[in-house]
């Protein structure tokens, strides 16, 4: 954590990384899935709406309170090894990066939340 930057502050720069690729990992899915034959299309694609809305419900909230707090992201860059952020808070210039490996497990967090469901009782791969 950077000098000058709070918690909450680093949380919504966070936020503002991973609902994005979470957004692109879920309308990824949905192709996919589009493309084979399922046999309850509503189902699946109620369940991808949810997940959108939630995220995008979510995505809204950090930007405004990112505007709020006076963060502003002016570079972000994905990498082998993960994203790369560049930010201005309160005037000072802050970096934030993010393996892969922490993006899909936030992800796959966020996912089980938004739909209700307990991450700890996954036992296996869906």
């Amino acid at each position: 954590m950077s000098i000058g930057l709070k918690p909450d502050e680093s949380k919504l720069v966070k936020d503002f990384i991973l609902l994005p690729l979470l957004l692109d990992v879920v309308e990824n899915d949905r192709g996919i899935l589009s493309a084979g034959a399922l046999k309850m299309p509503a189902i699946t694609n109620a369940i991808i709406d949810r997940l959108q809305k939630a995220a995008l419900a979510d995505l809204a909230q950090v930007r405004k309170n990112m505007r709020e707090h006076g963060l502003k992201v002016y570079e972000d860059r994905r990498t082998r090894l993960g994203v790369e952020v560049e930010f201005i808070c309160r005037g000072y210039h802050h970096k934030l990066s993010m393996l892969w490996g922490l993006i899909e497990a936030e992800i796959e967090q966020r996912s089980f939340t938004y739909l209700g469901l307990d991450i700890a009782d996954k036992r296996r791969e869906y």
